[in-house]
């Protein structure tokens, strides 16, 4: 599979999707939109972002079969390490 750029919303609206709304790292729900939350606060925390099941700085590529969603916390929080799980994802 062929990297993909840039990233599109058709990207992640697969992703949301096959995820149902759950941040892949936590497991918790993840807002779809800015107005679904309260505060922008809330909204820089919580957002979904495109986090790479093996980074980019391992040698992770941007195609979909190595990208899932999670909250801008939870990304940030994982950092430059791989997801756990057999798969390359957090079990949720």
């Amino acid at each position: 599979m062929a990297e993909i750029r840039p990233l599109s919303r058709a990207h992640f609206d697969s992703l949301w999707v096959a995820q149902a709304g759950q941040c892949a790292l936590c497991g918790k729900g993840m807002p779809h939109g800015r107005f679904d939350v309260a505060h922008a606060s809330i909204w820089k925390k919580q957002r979904p972002t495109f986090d790479h099941v093996i980074p980019k700085a391992g040698g992770g590529l941007d195609r979909l079969d190595n990208l899932q969603l999670a909250h801008a916390v939870c990304n940030k929080r994982k950092g430059k390490r791989q997801a756990g799980g057999s798969d390359g994802r957090l079990a949720t």
